[in-house]
């Protein structure tokens, strides 16, 4: 379960390498305006890329991931027709709008005071689509092989209109989406005195593959809010199954139904996701087969029975990654409307901890996300899945919650494509 960031990495750098201060800068703007025609012809693969970035730029991201960034970005939007604008931030850096054929790309750019002028920060800060429109986002969502869902509604506002709505109560496999509930019965369990976000917690057995606890100590201490901030701010799994052993699994699944998920026993009990990824594997095939026949009351016991084989030990990567794997039938499931709710709940929760810990990543391009007063993010991944959910405050007050997800049972999906439309999505918010 891959975190929002790779979601975004073919059309997302940010590096400044060696930038002196501001105020020592001396560039006149007219070599900046000359810079940014020059990335225009970068974009269109006219120039190459060693010739207009620093060293010290290409040293963190080559030139052959700068080429590639560029293809990606004509194949989303197009040809590249010229820069549209140009607004200053100092002598030696600016906000460019470069026109594409189907979109505008806004890019803030940095350059040197040497006499080369080379760029030495570059960040793609949003890609907002020419014309675009809620048709036309359904339109290329039920493109997409597989199935897809998405909801863009006001939350606040319970006569208002889902500004954007697609399959919306069919139930997808949402992959780390399912940790917006652990959290939920975090800030439940918290609300309730039964804890505090201060709570020292042990760090469980490790899992696999998202994350930076799984090399830890056993039993490292760690808090409630950290465990709680490291599972949604980059989908760390051991933190996740930490929590989700911590505060009960019967407490979490409750909260499946408390928060407002329409049909709670398609995604009962909640797998960890060790539990999940093992019984992917073929080693497990006859638990697997045990656990898509069976009961709920036949799943919990099946879970302990088999406590000793659902473990790291049980999982082979290159299992997981050729092809999408059982995809109907061993993850977590909701649509995006039950999402939407979830969202809901967690806005409407007292206190501001939950929200601030799903504002640590925004899930969406910086330049997007300064249009908002808020803007808090889950998703997840595995081969054949990707979901994503957005809590959304505009700076006039208004929330509005964008869900979405896209499986596909055949192949992996695309996460840039499906990442591009939830971008187009947001930009439908008022």
């Amino acid at each position: 379960m891959r975190t929002l960031a790779r979601h975004f990495a073919l059309w997302v750098i940010l590096v400044f390498a060696g930038a002196p201060a501001f105020a020592q800068m001396a560039t006149d703007s007219a070599a900046f305006r000359a810079r940014a025609e020059g990335l225009v012809a970068v974009l269109q693969s006219q120039t190459k890329a060693e010739s207009f970035f620093a060293p010290s730029f290409l040293t963190h991201i080559p030139a052959t991931q700068i080429e590639a960034i560029a293809a990606q970005l004509r194949a989303q939007n197009g040809a590249v027709i010229g820069v549209e604008s140009i607004t200053p931030i100092d002598v030696s850096s600016g906000v460019i709008v470069i026109g594409y054929e189907k979109a505008l790309v806004t890019v803030n750019m940095t350059i040197d005071t040497t006499p080369s002028q080379q760029v030495i920060g570059l960040l793609i800060a949003a890609v907002k689509a020419r014309g675009d429109s809620a048709d036309k986002v359904s339109e290329d969502l039920r493109t997409l092989p597989g199935k897809a869902g998405l909801l863009v509604t006001r939350l606040d506002d319970p006569k208002a209109r889902p500004v954007l709505g697609v399959s919306a109560d069919h139930r997808f496999a949402i992959g780390s989406g399912f940790k917006l509930w652990v959290l939920a019965e975090a800030a439940r369990s918290v609300q309730a005195g039964e804890r505090t976000w201060r709570s020292v917690i042990p760090l469980g057995a490790p899992s696999t593959p998202s994350g930076i606890l799984q090399k830890w100590p056993t039993a490292a201490p760690l808090t409630l809010h950290s465990l709680a901030t490291l599972m949604i701010s980059i989908s760390d799994n051991s933190a996740t199954d930490t929590l989700l052993r911590v505060l009960g699994r019967d407490k979490v699944g409750a909260m499946v139904g408390a928060t407002g998920h329409g049909a709670p026993m398609q995604t009962l009990p909640l797998l960890t996701t060790v539990e999940m990824f093992a019984l992917k594997m073929e080693a497990n095939a006859d638990v697997r087969q045990k656990w898509t026949a069976g009961s709920l009351a036949a799943r919990q016991s099946l879970l302990k029975a088999n406590a000793a084989r659902l473990t790291t030990q049980a999982i082979r990567g290159e299992e997981l990654a050729i092809s999408p794997r059982f995809i109907d039938q061993i993850e977590w499931f909701a649509s995006p409307a039950d999402m939407a709710k979830t969202l809901d709940w967690l806005r409407r929760t007292k206190g501001p901890e939950a929200r601030s810990i799903m504002a640590v990543n925004s899930g969406i391009p910086p330049g997007q996300a300064a249009r908002f007063a808020y803007v808090g993010y889950k998703g997840g991944s595995e081969t054949g899945v990707i979901a994503m959910n957005l809590l959304i405050q505009t700076k006039t007050g208004a929330w509005y919650s964008v869900t979405g997800a896209w499986n596909n049972g055949a192949a992996a999906v695309d996460q840039a494509v499906f990442a591009a439309l939830i971008s187009r999505a947001v930009d439908l918010i008022p």
